[in-house]
């Protein structure tokens, strides 16, 4: 298996992409450290790949949060002693017009999508350093590359995101750490389920203008995910992985449309 005696951490990965991110790497392997600011979903989750075989261990971790965050690794080289590969998959939304945004609320947002993943890939690269070995991959979003309404923290965030992924991966390129992004299209999650069903989006727009007329599974980006963590994608760094279904492709079919103001 290609992750074999591999140690994973993934960050909010008790449900939705970030569990079947989890659970990929556990098929192939790996020990897998479920992070969640949800612990009973955390622990959940680790319970559920254990029940299949697998190696997993949960920890709740708030990881816009240093002294969390320090927690969560310190506990990490306590049990494994070393760390191969770190997926920052936190992330937070708000919608909203931007006069009515407060400082709170997007410092929140901008807490959870970057800071986390700057408080756990510099916590991870002293240790993937050491080992002039690692794979970090960053989850973004395709509203991080086209404007869209009333998402401006979310949107900005996840720019945010792709550049911090480039430049970090320019950073570390000579000392055998690759870092990448994954920036999913629309992906049937609970949180998207929700948004159906509260109206703020229409399940039928987004399918008729997705050229592969579907929404994307958690399982879809998992599989990128686990690439570009592979062997396979040896010679693959800085790159942002769009698993969109082809939807920025197609003119008219940018993210502006499915959020109108």
């Amino acid at each position: 298996m290609e992750f074999a005696d591999r140690v994973v951490l993934v960050t909010g990965s008790g449900n939705g992409i970030g569990k079947a991110v989890a659970f990929a790497f556990a098929r192939e392997g790996a020990s897998v450290v479920i992070s969640d600011i949800d612990g009973g979903a955390a622990e959940t989750a680790a319970r559920e790949i254990e029940d299949m075989g697998g190696t997993a261990m949960s920890i709740r971790t708030d990881v816009s949060s240093a002294a969390d965050v320090e927690r969560l690794f310190s506990e990490i080289h306590r049990v494994y002693g070393r760390l191969d590969v770190l997926i920052n998959n936190v992330g937070t939304t708000i919608r909203k017009p931007t006069v009515h945004f407060t400082e709170d609320e997007w410092d929140f947002i901008y807490d959870t999508n970057v800071k986390s993943m700057f408080l756990c890939a510099r916590a991870a690269g002293k240790w993937m350093l050491k080992q002039r070995a690692g794979s970090v991959v960053n989850i973004s979003s395709i509203l991080g590359t086209g404007g869209v309404s009333r998402r401006l923290p979310y949107a900005s965030s996840k720019a945010a995101v792709d550049s911090f992924t480039r430049t970090l991966a320019c950073e570390w390129a000579l000392d055998g750490i690759r870092v990448n992004a994954v920036a999913p299209g629309y992906i049937r999650t609970d949180g998207l389920n929700q948004a159906f069903v509260a109206g703020i989006l229409k399940e039928d727009d987004m399918v008729r203008r997705t050229p592969q007329a579907r929404l994307g599974t958690p399982e879809n980006i998992a599989d990128a995910v686990l690439f570009l963590c592979s062997s396979k994608a040896d010679y693959i760094t800085g790159t942002v992985l769009y698993v969109d279904g082809g939807i920025f492709r197609v003119p008219g079919s940018g993210a502006s449309a499915f959020f109108p103001s």
